[in-house]
Parts: C-alpha cells; structure tokens; sequence
C-alpha cells in the first residue's frame, strides 16, 4: 500500500497524532530478517502474530520488513505506534479509527440495522467490509495496562475477520488472552531469541558498513558478546573507529545487556564532535524532537540538517512523519544518553526540560509541556499548563489523563489554583477516588467560604458521587441553567448542573420539567462539545422515557445516540452511563442477548466510574438476566460485585438495593423465611423521608419487596393497605403504576379472587402495552401465566388492537401463544413442602390433619394450598388432584 503523506502538525499538536501511524523507515544497512519472515509463511493460519522482545532485539525494523512483504503481496497495510498517554479510552480509540481510517475504503456506516453498540463491533465491522486482505502493526504493545482497553484487544483478536492479520511488537505480552489462541493455532510468537541476529546476519551487518574492515576473529567475538543483541551490534558498527573499543574485542570481557549498551553508548558519543556530543546529549531528553524545539534548547542554528544526518548515518534516530518535521530515539539508546547527562550535568538538563516545557506550552501542546515541566521540578508551571489543558480534558472526559498528572503535583499546587482545583475535583468524583478527593473537597469549600469562588457545580456533583441526595439537589438548584451563551468549560459545567436538574425532576415525577432541564443540558454539551455531560443527558433522557412507560421511545433514544457520532461509542465515562441505562432499557424490553452484550464491555467502566442509580441499574438488571437463564453463580457474582462497589464508594443505599435485591430472589424460590432474615439484616434509611425516589429504587425491591412478602406470607390486610399508600403516590409514573398493579394481582391470587386478579391485569397490560414493557410481567410469569393466555385468546375491547403484544408476552413468560384457548402452562416448579402437601391433599388429609402430619400451622397448610392451586392454575381441592395426576405429580 502505498504510505499517505503524513500532514504537518498544527500549533496545537496533531489532533490524531499522525505521527502515530508512521513506521520506520527502511534504512541501507538492515538486514533481511530471513528467518522471521520464512517462520511466519511456515506459522500457517496464525492471524495474530507478537514479536516480544527487550529493548534493543529490532521489533520495530522487523515488523517494516513484515509490512514490506505484506505490500509486495498485495496487502493493505496501516501502522499504530502506541505509548502510555494511550490508557485513555477516549484518546486510545480516536487513534484506532484513525489507523483502520489508512486503510482506503475502510469507511462504514456508522450504524446498522442492529445499532453499532461496541467499539469492537464497529471496527471488525470495518475492517470485514473490505475485499481485500489486510495486516495491522500495533507497536509497543506493552504500554497498554488500561482493563478496558486490554478487553479490547481480547474481543478484537477474538472476534477478528478473516481479511485481517495482527502484527504486535512487544517487550512484555499483557494480559490479551494470547495463550489460547496460541493453543488453537490462531497466534505465533515471535521471541527474543528467533529476533536475535545469526551468526550470517552478524557478518552481513558488518558488511553493509564499507567503511569498516573486519576480521572474522572480530566477528565472532562480537557475536559472542552481544549473541546477536541488533542494538548491540548496532552500536559496536558506530564505536569501532575507537581503539579501546576494537582493542576490547581481543578479551574475553563479558557483562551484562544494559552495561554493554551504556559502555558502547559513550564510545559512540566520544566519537562524535563535541557540538554533535552536545546536541545528541541534550536532544535525548525529548520523547520527540524537532528542528525548531531542538534549535530552542541547543541553540543550533541548523538543527533540521543534523536531524537528517543523524537518520541517515544510523545514529538510532527515526522520522516520525514523511515531512521529517518530528524524530524520536531508539527507547534504549536515548536512556543510555539521558542517563549520562542527567548524572553529568543535572542543571543544565534541568534548563533543557524547563525551555521544552515553555516551547510545548507557547505551542499549546499540553502533554509534552507538563511532561518537560516536571521533569524541570518546575511545578507551577506544570500546573499553570494543566490548569489550560484542564478545561478540554474534563468536558471531553478524560479524566484518566487528567487524574494521571493530577498526581503528579504537589497538593498544595493544586489548591492555590481554584480553576484547577475545580478541574481535578470532576476527575476524582466521577473516577470515585475517594481518598484523593477528600482534601480538594475541604479546600472547594474553604475557597468558597472565603468567596473566592462558587463551586456550586462541582460540589453537587460530588454530592450526588456521595450520593447526598439532599445537597446535591440544593446546591443544582442554585445554577441557571437557562444561561445559553457560554462556551468551552463553562457550558460543560451549565450542561452538569442541568442533567442534575432533570434528575431532581425525574425523581419527584415531573417529568414535563425534567424534559426541560434535560434539554438545556443538550443544548449546553453542544455549546461546550462536552460529550461527557452528553452521555449523562442521553442516559437520564431515557431513563425519564422509560418511567413514563415509553420504553420504545427510549430504546430510540439510546439507538440514535449510539448512532450519532463515533464521539457517542467512547468508551469514556459518560458512555458508561448511558450504556447502564440503555442495559436495563434492553432488559425490559426482554432483549436480553442484546443487553448482556452491550454490559460485558462496559462491565468494569460501570462499576469503577458511574454514579451509584447507573451501576445498580445495569448490575441488577444483568444480574436477573443471569437467573433468567439458570446462570445462579453468575447472577451471584453480579450481586457480589454490586456489593463490593457500594463498600468501596461509601454507598448505604445501594447496599440496601442489594439486600432486598437477595430477598427478592428469596421469595421468588420460595425460601420464606431465608428471605425474612435477609430483610431483617438490611440497615433501614436513618436519614428521614424525603418526597424523591432515585431512578434505581424504581427498578429496585426496596420499595415493594416489603409488600410482596406480606402477600406470600398471607398478611393480607397489611400488604393491602400498603398498596393503597403506594398507589396514590405514584402519580404519573408509570413504571411504577404497572409495578403496584402486579402486585396488586399476585394480592388478589393469594386471596383468591381470580377475576379480581384479570381484572387488574388487564389495567397494568393498558399501562404497558403502548411501549412494549416485558420483563415486569416474566418477573411474575408462571403465576400470570393462565390469565394471560386467556386474555391473549379472547383479548377485551381495550386490549384488542395489542394482540402481538399480548403474543410476545405469552412467549416470554413461557407460554404458546399459538396453542388454542385450553393451553396449559407450564408448571412452576413446586418446593419440597409444597409436594409434601400436594401428597397429603391426594390422600384426603384435612388441613388440621396436614398441620399436624407437618408440625406447622392451619394457616401454613392454607398459604401452601393457595400457592399449590396457583401454581397449577385451579382454584379447589379437586382439580388440584386431577391437575397433579394429568401431570404425573400424584399417582
């Protein structure tokens, strides 16, 4: 394929940092790597191939030779040279569209028919779009450690076209699940020793240098040495016109890797005039280099013309872009050079970092400026440049890279800086980063008691984070939202307290104002090209849809943001809010492939970053996914981590939401009074009552698994008047309309009342009909299970025009809807007193005598009954004994 011009970069750094995507270029003296290349036409289907190896070993120069063939044969190429800034999602995932976006006609709609809903469906979605094969040369590998990132890699070499081959270099192989696709023949591994030059590529290195003659007694002493280390024998190649160092060959002398490169180094660098000696030395304390920074911190005139000579004659230098504007060391050559210098002469190269911290900052290049300026222990000045660079990091959300020099800096630099302050708050309330906050909080709000500033915004933000329900709400309500004509940071902050606003009215079921405040929120993200206080706005616009009943309309709203923009599929923060919502959206929907889909990638983003209502959500909702398909450690283990994530975040409530999550379970098997004791040990609210209810609370038992036990346990008085108080505060909820009315069903099947219970199905089926709710009636199926089979074959006036709801309803609670009127349903699963029971009952036991057959009460033996005549869809003793014996229970 032919290699794109790489653009010239802007004042403000590459935007996609072009230089990324270089490769090295070929130089006259590099030899075929024969080898290498034959054991990969011999590895057969391996489509990821890993060349690891130290520093030094020519991973880089092979993987080109690699990128050659591959061109020769036809292969569309592209190139990625990752580093450690990478760990950021949001960064990571621009530069892999920008790769895939080399390779001409990898261009795909942003969305199919099923909505894109994963970086990694996407981009095989791509890249399998192309008629033609294609090789993708990831270099330095071993600088990824993000989890989320890591899983990536996973799904993508799992999940890898046919049309495309991985080629990594690597020092270390993280944890990609490499070993099993080694087991199945799918990866080779290219090691240090295979990468290693023979003893016939040693003599052809030597021999592409003319200028030097050497005996073979040479050679082989230098093979010996070095057993054929390329950097190694690269640096012998440039040291050798020294005496000492061709004298040393005559010895026996043998020493460690990193001392034979330091040692070499300095031969290399003496052989140099003292202004090259110079320049090399301070040039090598830069990631990057170019002709105008290293004209700033040498003060060489025609630094551009000793770049390029130092290229060519070897020296471990390489262009970044074909314009030769950007070069950058060999890793291993560069840390023996600044090593040297640094130890030699520490204020002078503490004046070179600080001149490239000020050349970075005039250049609006924000990254390398703070890198320089603390290297220079100038750390105002690298807080000055965060501060800058602050505002673009927290509206774009990333948090990582800001939290990551954050860091770095003095606490104390930090707090006398209140912008900056501000800025690093948002980054530790949102990554929940407790410890670290702690002392930015208490210095917010000694700036604010001082009237220094108004950190009304953040501070609800951290508020909410602590899940401070009530300051939160207090502190949002102060900021005016309808401000629209701020830009940048202010416009991310406006956009914030907005999406807070439209949660306050979201919970006190306003929905009309929260529709509103959600709408500035919208407005104020594309003022301030915010997309993390997007992904927040999309989630809770959803969210208020789905309360409403509208589930279809929220499902839309998901899709369309998903679709939107590539912005919108980040794997950033705020997308693993909205991917929350859009799971339990999924969830209700009984869509539960798509839902478990969409979760695993995001699983580790949701419980590290959201905010509590967004985990609960999506870990509940998975959770029951999980039992729905007989997974019961799995659903367990989701429960668990929910758990864990409530502990470390401080978060009683969602410890709570767990707690009568288990009891729920509980009750749903059957275990009565294994579900007691759960409720028994939850820690009640010891705020008082407040006239909101968090989204997740909707989802959630702690609202109404009080009322489901009362039903089951027979207290029926009780639970009735607790319904009623239930019911008249719901308002225009709907969700919860449809919640009270199945429990309001499962009161009248408990007291017996079966047409009661038809009766108020057909209500909740009113209420969820028109947005296609499922999963809150499988949540009740088998029980419901004859009633709406018998409403789906002669459906209501009311319930007429729903017939294919009605039809995917009856599917999923494990019914056939195409079975005629007499179907029966399938037979919830009967618990071992309960058999006992039915037993006795065939036997024509009286109640008194199964009661002291049992040693329980008269009233057990009647709530079993009730459950028994439920479960087998009959209403007396008789049938309950013909039912059991039609189905082989009795005999």
């Amino acid at each position: 394929m032919t290699r794109k011009k790489a653009s010239a970069p802007t004042p403000a750094g590459l935007a996609i940092h072009a230089h990324k995507h270089f490769a090295p270029r070929a130089l006259p003296t590099m030899v075929p790597r024969a080898r290498v290349l034959d054991g990969l036409a011999a590895a057969g289907d391996a489509r990821v191939v890993v060349l690891q190896a130290p520093a030094g070993h020519g991973k880089s120069t092979t993987l080109l030779q690699i990128k050659q063939a591959c061109e020769a044969r036809g292969v569309s190429t592209a190139w990625l040279t990752l580093d450690d800034a990478d760990n950021e999602p949001r960064r990571f995932f621009a530069c892999f569209r920008s790769l895939i976006q080399q390779l001409d006609g990898a261009v795909a709609a942003e969305s199919d028919a099923s909505g894109v809903r994963r970086h990694v469906d996407g981009m095989i979605a791509q890249l399998a779009s192309l008629d033609r094969p294609v090789a993708l040369f990831l270099d330095e590998l071993q600088t990824v450690t993000s989890p989320l990132l890591l899983q990536f890699f996973r799904e993508l070499m799992e999940y890898l076209p046919d049309n495309v081959t991985l080629y990594f270099g690597t020092r270390s192989v993280p944890e990609v699940g490499l070993s099993r696709l080694i087991v199945d023949g799918r990866a080779w591994v290219v090691s240090a020793d295979m990468l290693r030059f023979s003893r016939d590529e040693t003599r052809a290195f030597f021999d592409s240098a003319r200028e030097l003659e050497m005996r073979p007694d040479e050679l082989e002493s230098i093979y010996r040495r070095t057993e054929g280390w390329p950097a190694a024998l690269q640096l012998f190649r440039l040291s050798l016109n020294r005496l000492n160092v061709r004298s040393e060959l005559e010895r026996d002398v043998s020493g460690q890797p990193r001392e034979l490169a330091d040692y070499l180094t300095e031969n290399v660098l003496a052989l140099q005039s003292p202004e090259l000696q110079d320049f090399l030395l301070r040039t090598a304390l830069l990631p990057r280099l170019s002709a105008p920074l290293c004209t700033e911190i040498t003060g060489v005139a025609n630094a551009q013309v000793l770049l390029e000579q130092l290229e060519r004659n070897g020296l471990f230098l390489r262009a970044l872009d074909a314009d030769l504007q950007w070069f950058k060391y060999h890793g291993l050559f560069a840390k023996c050079l600044s090593d040297q210098f640094s130890a030699r002469q520490p204020e002078v190269a503490r004046e070179v970092h600080l001149r490239a911290a000020r050349w970075y900052a005039a250049e609006h290049m924000w990254a390398e400026g703070v890198h320089h300026a603390l290297a220079a222990n100038e750390v105002g000045l690298a807080a000055d440049m965060l501060d800058e660079w602050g505002s673009t990091l927290v509206a774009e959300g990333q948090l990582i890279t800001l939290e990551r020099w954050a860091q770095q800096l003095p606490l104390a630099e930090i707090t006398a800086r209140p912008t900056l302050t501000i800025k690093v708050a948002y980054a530790y309330v949102f990554l929940r980063r407790r410890a670290a906050f702690s002392p930015i909080h208490a210095a917010l709000l000694r700036m604010e008691l001082e009237g220094r500033i108004q950190p009304e915004i953040v501070l609800s933000m951290a508020a909410i984070s602590a899940d401070n329900v009530a300051e939160a709400f207090r502190r949002a309500q102060r900021v005016d939202i309808e401000k629209v004509d701020e830009s940048g940071f202010d416009a991310f902050e406006r956009a914030a307290a907005a999406n807070l606003q439209g949660v306050r009215a979201l919970s006190l079921g306003d929905f009309e104002h929260a529709r509103v405040a959600l709408g500035y929120a919208r407005r104020h993200t594309e003022r301030g090209v915010a997309p993390f206080s997007g992904g927040y706005e999309v989630g809770v616009t959803g969210i208020s849809l789905m309360l409403q009943g509208d589930l279809q309309g929220a499902l839309a709203t998901f899709d369309a943001a998903a679709a939107q923009s590539p912005a919108r599929l980040d794997r950033m923060l705020a997308s693993a809010a909205m991917t929350a919502c859009h799971v339990w959206a999924l969830y209700e929907a009984n869509e539960l492939d798509a839902a478990e889909a969409l979760f695993m990638p995001h699983q580790d983003m949701i419980a590290e970053s959201t905010l509590l209502d967004f985990a609960a959500v999506a870990f509940i909702a998975m959770s029951r996914i999980d039992t729905a398909r007989g997974r019961r450690q799995a659903a367990q283990d989701k429960l668990d981590a929910l758990e864990q994530v409530a502990q470390a975040s401080g978060w009683p409530r969602l410890m709570r939401l767990v707690g009568w999550e288990r009891a729920a379970r509980a009750l749903a098997a059957g275990h009565h009074e294994y579900a007691q004791s759960l409720i028994a040990n939850i820690a009640p609210d010891p705020g008082p009552p407040q006239p909101w209810v968090l989204f997740a609370d909707e989802l959630g038992e702690a609202r109404f698994g009080d009322i489901r036990l009362m039903i089951q346990l027979g207290q029926l008085d009780r639970a009735s008047r607790r319904l009623h108080e239930a019911t008249e505060q719901a308002g225009g909820r709907v969700y919860r309309q449809i919640r009270l009315k199945l429990l309001e069903i499962a009161w009248h099947l408990q007291a017996g009342s079966e047409a009661a219970a038809q009766n108020s199905l057909v209500q909740a089926l009113q209420l969820a009909a028109p947005g296609g709710l499922i999963r809150l009636f499988v949540e009740y199926g088998r029980r419901l299970l004859p009633l709406l089979l018998r409403l789906h074959h002669a459906p209501p006036p009311c319930l007429v025009r729903h017939g294919g709801y009605l039809a995917r309803l009856v599917t999923a609670c494990g019914g056939d809807p195409g079975a005629d009127g007499g179907d029966r349903a399938p037979l919830e699963g009967l618990t071992e007193r309960e058999q006992a029971i039915l037993m006795l009952l065939s036997m024509g036991a009286s109640n008194k005598e199964m009661a002291r057959q049992m040693t329980v009460s008269e009233n057990t033996v009647k709530f079993h009954l009730k459950n028994i005549y439920a479960k087998l869809a009959v209403d007396n003793r008789l049938r309950a004994i013909a039912a059991a014996r039609e189905r082989g229970l009795i005999t």
